[in-house]
């Protein structure tokens, strides 16, 4: 009975993870028949009622695994169930805190594959909730561990992906050269190992690098390599992410047209592959294209309607996004006092964030504010401020734009 359980468990998380609810439920059915109180039966059930979009029902199943005596690793799965389930209702704290507790009992056992997946999980969310640094303490605990395991190189594919989070959220903290390291380290080791969707992502990640510090030549370069490699794989989603980087570079460039055509070759993309999130960020680039052309009122309808869908879904670093560029906006419009407002409390959540490159930019955005409100001396103290950090950030172009301002400022 318990070989026919095992197996009916196994098929049961197989079809369900393929998304088959009718195979899925008639074996749920007959699993429950022969161990209904058995952890397997418990899961299975969780899995499906979380599979049909029951999430409610999903977390009281979870919960059972957690609460019932059933040993260390059925509690560690019944925790991972609950934070998988708090992530599909965008409960993305106590996603983190039921992964968190789910460490304990699989160090209990010694299951360290499976601590590392989860610390990759933990630092996967906090980087979508802008909690950069708390993603890299976690992130360099977990790959430390595995450079430290004397069979390391089994886990070479893992240690790859630990090492893509770091890259984006050293860059994400301006820790620039940080972030170049390891998107150089990845993409030598993509190309070794023959893995070009990855080689092509880190190439992308070295551009957007070159991006932030006004190295245009160099950025376009790597992004055209990285486009050049997923078209040739015919990866749609690398290709979608490239394409939306050329948009934005040629945005920096002033390049309207050029940037167009990119961002609506990705829109194509992402919504055959009904990607809402990537829809969403595309339209945010558009809304930049918009603002580029002087085309604030089309600007600003964009950026409500995705400041809203935002705020619901819970992406840090696209609200702040958003929410300056609407700030921006709204100064072109000559609402200063608004623009003024939207853009401190863009600042403020900067720097909870710590965002390398987002607090010197709402920074400067203050500054133009304050001038046009007549406020010289503020406008001046924003400037050196965000002066500084992009010297930090080695972002020449910013830096002489933002010197040029000063300069302005003490000529008058």
């Amino acid at each position: 009975m318990k070989k026919k359980a095992d197996r009916l468990y196994q098929e049961g998380t197989f079809v369900l993870a393929d998304g088959d609810l009718v195979r899925g439920k008639k074996i749920l059915d007959k699993l429950l028949a022969i161990a209904p109180d058995s952890p397997m039966a418990i899961e299975l059930s969780g899995d499906f009622a979380k599979t049909s979009g029951d999430l409610d029902e999903a977390l009281e199943w979870y919960e059972q695994l957690v609460s019932k005596n059933f040993g260390d690793e059925w509690c560690g799965v019944g925790y991972m169930g609950l934070a998988a389930t708090y992530q599909a209702q965008r409960e993305l704290e106590k996603a983190v805190d039921a992964y968190r507790k789910a460490l304990e009992p699989f160090r209990a056992i010694g299951e360290f594959d499976r601590l590392w997946i989860i610390k990759h999980l933990i630092g996967e969310i906090l980087i979508e909730m802008g909690m950069f640094q708390q993603a890299v303490e976690v992130l360099e605990e977990a790959f430390l561990e595995i450079r430290n395991h004397p069979k390391r190189q089994r886990y070479l594919d893992f240690s790859l992906e630990i090492r893509t989070s770091l890259a984006e959220s050293y860059r994400m903290l301006g820790r620039l050269d940080d972030s170049t390291a390891q998107w150089e380290k990845i993409a030598h080791l993509a190309k070794k190992y023959d893995n070009p969707a990855l080689h092509a992502s880190a190439l992308d990640g070295l551009g957007v690098v070159c991006q932030i510090q006004g190295r245009f030549e160099e950025a376009e370069e790597y992004h055209t390599e990285s486009l050049h490699i997923n078209r040739n794989i015919r990866y749609l989603e690398g290709q979608s992410v490239t394409l939306g980087n050329l948009a934005r570079l040629h945005i920096q460039m002033e390049q309207w047209d050029q940037a167009e055509q990119y961002i609506r070759k990705s829109i194509k993309i992402e919504q055959k592959n009904e990607n809402l999130i990537g829809i969403a960020f595309d339209k945010l680039i558009l809304a930049e294209i918009d603002i580029g052309r002087l085309n604030y009122e089309a600007a600003e309808k964009k950026l409500l309607q995705l400041e809203s869908l935002m705020s619901r879904e819970g992406y840090g670093d696209d609200m702040i996004a958003i929410s300056s560029q609407l700030g921006y906006v709204h100064r072109m419009m000559g609402r200063l006092d608004e623009a003024f407002e939207r853009q401190l409390n863009v600042l403020d959540r900067a720097r909870k964030m710590n965002h390398g490159d987002g607090i010197p930019a709402v920074l400067d955005e203050l500054a133009e504010i304050e001038l046009a409100r007549g406020n010289r001396e503020q406008a001046k103290g924003y400037w050196q401020e965000a002066l500084a950090l992009y010297e930090r950030l080695g972002s020449e172009r910013m830096i002489e734009s933002i010197r040029t301002s000063l300069a302005d400022l003490d000529s008058f």
